[in-house]
């Protein structure tokens, strides 16, 4: 049996649509899909109006970044699965990191303005579609306006930490983004926790016990950036 429970469309930082994500989830024989853009489930209802009469089981659900102490460029992300897209609690929390997001947007604008780059905030909404403004589509911007010659080198000169575009990210403590995935009937998952970056496994397990009191109920153990020894340690962990 062959599912994804962490997948993104055009409504964060995908490139298919959900409608697209539902059909090549099909070709690939996936039995199972779970939609996680980043501070938005816009994409969830869309995608089960797609997978609706098919094979295909779509599970609603959200990816949330979190505000915890990490070394260098470690960093913390959770998956709401099993989400209701439609519960308040959810759509007004979503609703305030969006508004959040859009500001955040509007000043790295500015600042890159101010390096001479000749980009908008509407020309910016409008490549995002109505969904979830990132830092990808501002550095796919300045590669189409061809101030970069590619989305990595936009990172990597302008919109990375310490660089002249970077503006810090609107987060979530852990216990907020948890109890917010819980009130909409979500799982509260730990994403690609190699990310964390720690030493040894010690490390790894002590943030787990912290977060389990907090209320975190599983680990993504298969992921594309999890070496065999670290999928391991995360299957026995969990």
């Amino acid at each position: 049996m062959a599912v994804d429970l962490h997948s993104h469309t055009t409504f964060s930082d995908g490139t298919l649509s959900p409608e697209e994500l539902v059909a090549e989830a099909l070709r690939q024989k996936l039995s199972a899909l779970a939609v996680t853009d980043h501070d938005e489930t816009g994409g969830c209802l869309p995608a089960m109006k797609a997978a609706r009469d098919t094979s295909l089981r779509l599970i609603p659900g959200v990816e949330l970044s979190i505000d915890y102490s990490l070394p260098g460029k470690a960093h913390m992300h959770v998956l709401g699965l099993f989400i209701d897209p439609e519960n308040e609690c959810i759509r007004s929390g979503l609703a305030e990191l969006s508004r959040a997001r859009e500001e955040r947007a509007e000043r790295i604008i500015r600042q890159l303005n101010g390096k001479g780059m000749a980009l908008s905030i509407d020309e910016l909404k409008e490549l995002a579609g109505g969904g979830s403004i990132g830092r990808p589509h501002i550095a796919t911007l300045m590669h189409r306006h061809k101030y970069v010659s590619s989305v990595w080198e936009a990172f990597d000169k302008y919109l990375a930490k310490g660089k002249a575009g970077y503006v810090s990210k609107k987060k979530l403590t852990f216990k907020e983004a948890a109890a917010m995935i819980h009130e909409a009937g979500g799982l509260v998952i730990l994403a690609h926790p190699v990310s964390l970056n720690q030493k040894n496994y010690n490390g790894y397990t002590r943030i787990f016990r912290e977060l389990r009191g907090q209320g975190l109920d599983g680990l993504e153990a298969y992921y594309s950036n999890h070496v065999w020894n670290m999928t391991r340690f995360l299957l026995e962990a969990a």
